[in-house]
């Protein structure tokens, strides 16, 4: 921590609340002030790639786009970035038209960010195998609900996410798809309204279409589908042939999110059947 490496206690230290599974603090020393992030328990947090993160909030970062990295360790489960004053953006203001332009602009030049070369690649399908996995193992031979129902349910949503993935892609495998850097948890605490809009908490980021984004948007907040025109516009995907992607899109994250909750041993939501008109 900058200005504490000789021991020297902190100006202040102060919890920051937010955070459902890590824990944070700001922290002031004569150097500046920061946010101390340490890593929860490992079954809270499904998914998560602490090497991934640190190079693709690195990548944003540099863009002017989330707070810099002072330090980071995967291993000690640590990061340190610069603290930056503001507010979190509410569930309301999502709704208003300006703000949502703005959101949609700052998710264009995040998908315009260069990444250093790495394992970044979004796999939807893989990740869900995962989160079921993991949730067996932590729940024995029964998954939650009856073991047979639970399992049938599980396969269909696992079938259904591979045709909602499909049709982001349009029948191309993921290789050739044209990848951005996305977010890939957009909920409203992770955007902080300071000297410009940041965009912050990189644990998800990932190399993928960056519909992805937008579908990940409307499916934690669906009121925003009568906008969504205005997102994509903002965003660059306003073209001819970009918004047949995003139902897809939008239950991609409605499984995951599902399958995330289920890993953790928690009750989700249901993600309901997916169909080419989903919305």
């Amino acid at each position: 921590m900058p200005g504490l490496e000789s021991g020297v206690p902190p100006l202040q230290l102060a919890a920051l609340q937010g955070g459902s599974v890590n824990h944070s603090w700001r922290v002031d020393s004569a150097r500046g002030r920061f946010v101390l992030r340490l890593d929860g328990a490992h079954a809270q947090r499904p998914g998560v790639d602490r090497v991934r993160e640190h190079a693709l909030h690195g990548a944003a970062a540099r863009a002017g786009l989330a707070p810099a990295i002072v330090a980071a360790s995967a291993v000690r489960g640590a990061l340190v970035t610069e603290f930056l004053s503001g507010r979190h953006w509410s569930a309301q203001e999502l709704q208003d038209r300006g703000r949502l332009w703005r959101l949609g602009e700052r998710l264009a030049a995040l998908h315009a960010v260069r990444l250093p070369a790495g394992p970044w690649r979004f796999d939807p399908q893989a990740l869900y195998a995962q989160y079921v996995a993991r949730a067996a193992r932590a729940s024995g031979p029964a998954l939650p609900g009856e073991a047979s129902a639970a399992r049938t349910r599980i396969e269909s949503i696992g079938r259904q996410l591979g045709e909602a993935v499909a049709r982001v892609h349009r029948g191309a495998a993921p290789e050739a798809v044209p990848a951005a850097l996305i977010h890939g948890d957009l909920v409203c605490g992770n955007l902080l309204e300071g000297r410009r809009l940041w965009l912050l908490d990189f644990e998800y980021a990932q190399l993928a279409d960056p519909m992805f984004d937008i579908g990940c948007l409307l499916a934690y907040y669906p009121a925003l589908a009568a906008q969504r025109g205005t997102l994509l516009q903002a965003v660059g995907l306003g073209g001819i042939g970009h918004a047949e992607r995003l139902p897809g899109a939008m239950y991609v994250y409605r499984a995951l999110s599902w399958a995330w909750h289920l890993a953790r041993g928690e009750p989700g939501e249901d993600p309901g059947e997916f169909t080419s008109a989903a919305s």
